[in-house]
């Protein structure tokens, strides 16, 4: 009988108009994201697609699932077409598991239709892009240096970032630890710099640079003479050989000739290992997308079992909308927690505290408190920055957003068939 309700209102709610004009105008939308202006970086134009597509398509998605699947029930009471269900043996958390799965397939048919095309436009864009600009289309994990130093004396220093002078005058080091294991046999490695460069010369359009790489155990290292144009990335695979033989290395830069200079700083080298393609993770992130839309339907379900139709959809747009705030939520709690010590901690203020402010927290922030627990964080599905950085999505965020999903899924349907088995339709 569930399969039968789960076919009647997928089929249900894929005749509806708002449906195909919201996925229409997601066509549309991801039509012209390729065209939108952006950044002057060679891979912008691939960023821009991803954050339009997860940012604004996906909104739209959602928002048309909502209102499908938190008026769907009310539809039914106020048409009466319910009764014809009702009126067979079946129970009534079959109806409500029957309305989640129709709306859940019908979900997951929208996201893969318009993620498919959105990867398409993907790969065009980035089939054009230099091969180092090209870590994005890659699975990477990520891997910050442990340690940084220039050795030498700095030219000089702006914002942190500090310039040396070529001809080894001072040198650049980076420190790199614990990047092997041994299931990461088949794994390749790169090295990222992001350097800043200068140079005394009148016209530059690149500089050499001195690269060497080093085993810290066994002190074997190579070096490289590579060419750096201004304001692009710097991407040198590792030999896989040689970081397995300790996993420890140290990277050392400096630029080649004394009228060239270049600023560094701790965040500037990273390396990484390469797990897969785009491919892999793109569908890993489409993934947990789904589960964002399986829990809105959960919710959106369950307050159509007793609310009207523009309730249901006013409720749930509130709740989705709210989950993506918590931490600002979260973090104002704590604030008016700490009355006594605002205000920079100025001692006349902690001698006078703010009354309002005591007073306020006496009456809102238990509420505050417990409404960060209730509401569904939805930010713990957000992976789109995972994608811009060509960093590969852990599994362990696949594993948490499905514990996550299914715990408010039993919450959900619990309450859903409490309120809707007391719930009068006759």
């Amino acid at each position: 009988m569930i399969l039968t309700i789960t076919y009647h209102t997928f089929c249900e709610a894929f005749r509806k108009k708002i449906l195909h004009i919201l996925v229409g105008l997601g066509v549309f939308i991801i039509s012209l994201s390729p065209f939108f202006p952006t950044m002057d970086e060679p891979d912008a134009h691939v960023k821009i697609v991803l954050v339009v597509f997860f940012q604004v398509v996906i909104l739209l998605c959602i928002s048309g699932i909502i209102f499908l699947a938190a008026s769907s029930l009310p539809g039914e009471i106020e048409d009466k077409t319910i009764l014809g269900i009702l009126s067979k043996p079946v129970s009534r958390i079959k109806i409500i598991m029957g309305k989640v799965a129709g709306f859940a397939m019908l979900s997951a048919l929208v996201l893969v239709f318009l993620s498919l095309m959105n990867l398409i436009i993907v790969y065009w864009i980035a089939s054009g892009l230099p091969d180092e600009y090209r870590g994005i289309l890659k699975a990477r994990n990520l891997y910050k240096s442990s340690q940084f130093h220039v050795q030498g004396k700095v030219n000089h220093a702006s914002r942190e970032i500090l310039w040396i002078e070529g001809g080894r005058v001072a040198v650049a080091h980076w420190s790199f630890s614990d990047l092997y294991n041994k299931s990461d046999k088949r794994r390749s490695y790169e090295l990222e710099l992001d350097l800043k460069v200068d140079s005394s010369k009148d016209i530059v359009e690149n500089v050499p640079l001195v690269v060497r790489v080093e085993d810290v155990f066994s002190g074997e290292s190579k070096i490289e003479i590579i060419s750096l144009k201004i304001d692009e990335l710097l991407t040198l695979k590792l030999n896989s050989g040689f970081i397995q033989k300790s996993g420890n290395i140290n990277v050392s830069v400096f630029p080649l000739s004394r009228t060239d200079y270049i600023g560094v700083s701790q965040n500037d080298a990273k390396v990484y290992s390469v797990y897969g393609g785009f491919l892999s993770n793109y569908v890993k992130a489409i993934f947990i997308t789904f589960l964002k839309f399986l829990l809105i339907i959960f919710i959106s379900v369950m307050g159509s079992t007793y609310l009207s139709a523009p309730v249901s959809i006013a409720t749930s747009m509130i709740v989705f909308l709210s989950g993506h705030v918590l931490d600002y939520v979260k973090d104002f709690s704590i604030l008016i927690q700490r009355y006594d010590i605002h205000k920079y901690n100025l001692p006349t203020v902690i001698k006078e505290p703010n009354i309002l402010l005591v007073y306020f927290d006496y009456i809102i922030r238990k509420p505050l408190e417990w409404l960060t627990v209730i509401l569904p964080d939805f930010k713990r599905f957000d992976s789109l920055n995972f994608l811009l950085n060509g960093i590969n999505v852990p599994l362990e965020i696949i594993i948490v957003s499905l514990r996550y999903t299914a715990i408010y899924a039993v919450i959900c349907l619990f309450i859903s068939y409490l309120v809707f088995r007391k719930r009068e339709i006759f």
